[in-house]
């Protein structure tokens, strides 16, 4: 077993301590957060070992052998190097950082550290992209030619403090936040490497985007179109068109079910899952178990791939 220490206890841990609680190779053994309270609130919830009222005290326990960095985006940086400096393998939620020169240097970083580093990207460990992306192998809808992913929704950014990540102009904007999870999708199931990106953006008064579409092409001849947005709800799905069939997913970040639609016959395809964060954390111990330093799925090419949309987007 895996000892994972959670570093940062807002909205988002609490599906990764769950997703952690449900993992075959790791348990949820230490949680930081910078109120004590909240800490032993965590704790009662999800049974953790040991609660730290900072984070640099989490680091020093030895017991701590991986850790979930659940912070603001704008700190992953400082908190990917600060772990890895305390002999702590890394898994950080998306996006892993600002820009490409971040990235480059925190992997540098983990391989003179002989540890691992990964980005949290769930979509890519669920049991039904697992699945899909197996049925695409096999030839279930011929030869994948355009892949379509979305994810919109909108958001109240009267609720959000000044210094909220979300309206930075580095590491803020929906394509930041959402944004993300159709890229890796769209790079996933293609399999090649992003050759040319176009895009659109509505950018607010700060800079940041509002609303992004990319078309990707990558070096295999795929296409796809990737959407992302805070003001207003969208048709949130991934498919995955080919020469002979398609695969349509809803919400295709986390569900359970997907239409596979060929010579006029819709199929459904189901799979059971207790929590989608449960793959990626299974994935990385796995990886740090046998003695791997970046993930085969999700290294730091994959996450290179990633950025080139990211600072493409904002360099419009």
């Amino acid at each position: 077993m895996i000892h994972v220490g959670i570093m940062g206890l807002g909205q988002i841990a609490h599906r990764v301590a769950k997703g952690i609680c449900y993992a075959e190779n790791a348990e949820l053994y230490a949680v930081g957060s910078r109120s004590l309270e909240k800490a032993r609130e965590f704790q009662r919830l999800y049974g953790a070992q040991k609660i730290y009222d900072s984070y640099e005290r989490l680091l020093q326990d030895p017991q701590v052998e991986m850790v979930y960095i659940c912070t603001p985006n704008h700190l992953h940086f400082e908190h990917i190097q600060n772990a890895l400096r305390h002999g702590k393998h890394v898994l950080c939620e998306k996006p892993l950082v600002a820009n490409a020169e971040q990235l480059k240097e925190c992997f540098q970083l983990a391989r003179s550290s002989n540890l691992f580093l990964m980005e949290a990207e769930k979509t890519l460990f669920t049991p039904l992209n697992r699945k899909l992306k197996q049925l695409v192998k096999e030839g279930v809808i011929g030869q994948l030619r355009y892949v379509e992913g979305s994810y919109s929704y909108p958001i109240d950014l009267s609720e959000m403090k000044e210094d909220h990540w979300c309206f930075s102009k580095e590491a803020g904007g929906s394509v930041y936040d959402v944004g993300v999870y159709p890229i890796c999708y769209a790079n996933w199931f293609s399999d090649g490497c992003i050759s040319d990106i176009q895009a659109v953006k509505d950018c607010a008064a700060g800079g940041y985007d509002m609303f992004t579409q990319a078309l990707l092409t990558y070096d295999n001849g795929v296409i796809a179109s990737v959407r992302s947005g805070w003001k207003q709800w969208m048709d949130n799905r991934g498919v995955l068109y080919g020469s002979k069939g398609s695969i349509e997913t809803e919400n295709f970040w986390k569900n359970t079910r997907a239409i596979l639609k060929r010579d006029g016959i819709c199929t459904p395809i189901e799979v059971d899952m207790k929590s989608d964060f449960t793959g990626e954390v299974e994935h990385a111990a796995a990886c740090i178990q046998q003695g791997l330093l970046e993930s085969p799925i999700l290294g730091e090419r994959q996450s290179m791939e990633i950025m080139k949309v990211l600072e493409y987007v904002k360099s419009l």
